[in-house]
Formats: C-alpha cells, structure tokens, sequence
C-alpha cells in the first residue's frame, strides 16, 4: 500500500483514464463491426453512414491522445477500403 499522496493520487488518476481509454476504444471497435456489417450486408448507404461516424469516433480518439494518429490513420483507411469496394 502506498503511503504518500502522491502516488495515492496518481494511482487513483491511472485507473481513471485507464477506465476511459479502454471504454472509448470499446467504442471504437463497435463502430468498426458496425460498418464492416454494413459492408457484410451489401448495404452501400448504411456503409457509407456507418464509416462517417466511425470515421469522426476514431478522430476524435487521436485528439484526445487515445489513439495514435497513425493507428487512426490505418484503421480509417482499412475500413474505407470495405466501404469502397462495395461501390464498385
């Protein structure tokens, strides 16, 4: 058991913003399976409906310093890439 303030306090902050970024990346994750979904279906505007808010989720992520902007960058991209084969 730590005894100073310090490390109480940071241990308590490490947990909280480990809650957050696991929550938010749950998101992430959900949104992806809902366009690629979309994809599975053959539904091209649900698709399409789907990766803009994903889209705007996994932004959002890097902004807040969940995700890399590469990682960002790369799942974006992946995924887009099921929405546009769908249209071809």
């Amino acid at each position: 058991m730590k005894k100073h303030r310090s490390p109480v306090k940071a241990a308590r902050q490490d947990k909280k913003r480990h809650e957050r970024n696991v929550s938010y990346k749950s998101a992430v994750a959900t949104a992806s399976k809902r366009v690629l979904a979309a994809v599975t279906a053959g539904d091209k505007a649900m698709a399409a409906q789907e990766l803009k808010a994903a889209q705007a989720l996994i932004d959002s992520g890097v902004t807040k310093g969940i995700l890399h902007a590469n990682t960002a960058s790369r799942r974006v991209s992946r995924i887009g890439a099921h929405v546009a084969k769908l249209g071809k």
